[in-house]
């Protein structure tokens, strides 16, 4: 008789993307990136995005601006508005006249996916 082995109750099971994301709204979907948009954000990049989330300061957004999608950080503190991740002298104030066709903001970013097999991946650092 020996003792009981602690991999009995083991039952392996495959990931779900949808609890590690906490995507528990219908709402939730995926946005592949079709240029460069900013630091990490390059073409073929997986944005996760979640319009039931109400941002706040730092968040990335995914908001079309006349028709072209753009990932931009929501600032609201000292100043207030859109700034570009891709250039950090873009910035559009709240209250600059726009119309519900022209500015729609898609939702928050929650995650971003990277392609791995592109070799930017570094687990070596150099420090």
């Amino acid at each position: 008789m020996g003792f009981p082995s602690p991999a009995s109750d083991y039952v392996e099971s495959r990931i779900d993307l949808n609890k590690v994301c906490n995507c528990t709204g219908p709402a939730s979907r995926l946005y592949i990136a079709e240029r460069y948009h900013g630091k990490h954000i390059n073409s073929g990049t997986m944005l996760l995005i979640d319009p039931a989330i109400k941002p706040v300061d730092g968040n990335l957004l995914l908001a079309q601006i006349n028709g072209e999608m753009d990932v931009w950080r929501l600032v609201t503190i000292l100043r207030r508005g859109l700034e570009s991740l891709a250039d950090k002298n873009v910035f559009i104030e709240f209250g600059e006249a726009f119309t519900d066709d022209e500015l729609v903001i898609e939702g928050v970013v929650t995650h971003i996916i990277y392609d791995a097999r592109n070799d930017v991946f570094d687990d070596t650092p150099c420090i």
